[in-house]
């Protein structure tokens, strides 16, 4: 008996030192937090999204998309980072590359063979989408625009807005 009380007193013992003694707490600074969320706001001032703000067809085969500022010309003028969809239709149909149920990706963007894109009269802010084929009349499209920046800015993974409208 003797010998299963010293057992329990030792035990208690390790458990009891264990308690108070070997539970350290380790936390990093909050602050690291706010200095990160106060560095993307910093950024977010400094190179702010540029986001559609009209698109209309301006030609039998042409259609014109303004951005609220200026953007990174590069990007303005690189035709992948454009997609239409077809608003009605879940295959796309005339100039789309989505049908409506479709999402955006890299395969299903605007390409060479099916439009060319140039900024108006030296705009950083207007650019005209020229397709290879006439819009087809009384057809509604969705323009959707990614990836676009403003001048200077870091790469963007984000969408930068869509506008609609209706062949003529």
């Amino acid at each position: 008996m003797k010998r299963y009380l010293n057992c329990a007193l030792i035990l208690c013992t390790v458990i009891t030192g264990q308690l108070f003694y070997g539970n350290k707490v380790s936390a990093r600074p909050i602050m690291d937090h706010y200095n990160h969320i106060s560095i993307a706001k910093e950024m977010d001032k400094k190179f702010p999204v540029p986001m559609v703000v009209k698109v209309e067809q301006t030609a039998p085969n042409q259609v014109q998309v303004t951005y609220d500022k200026d953007v990174d010309t590069k990007l303005g003028n690189k035709i992948t980072n454009y997609w239409v969809q077809d608003v009605k239709n879940v295959t796309p149909k005339g100039i789309a590359t989505l049908g409506k149920n479709d999402k955006v990706n890299q395969n299903n963007s605007l390409k060479d063979n099916l439009a060319k894109i140039s900024p108006v009269a030296g705009s950083q802010k207007t650019f005209v989408i020229t397709f290879s084929q006439s819009i087809p009349k009384g057809e509604e499209y969705k323009v959707v625009v990614c990836y676009v920046t403003v001048p200077g800015a870091p790469a963007y993974t984000g969408d930068n807005g869509m506008g609609t409208f209706i062949g003529k």
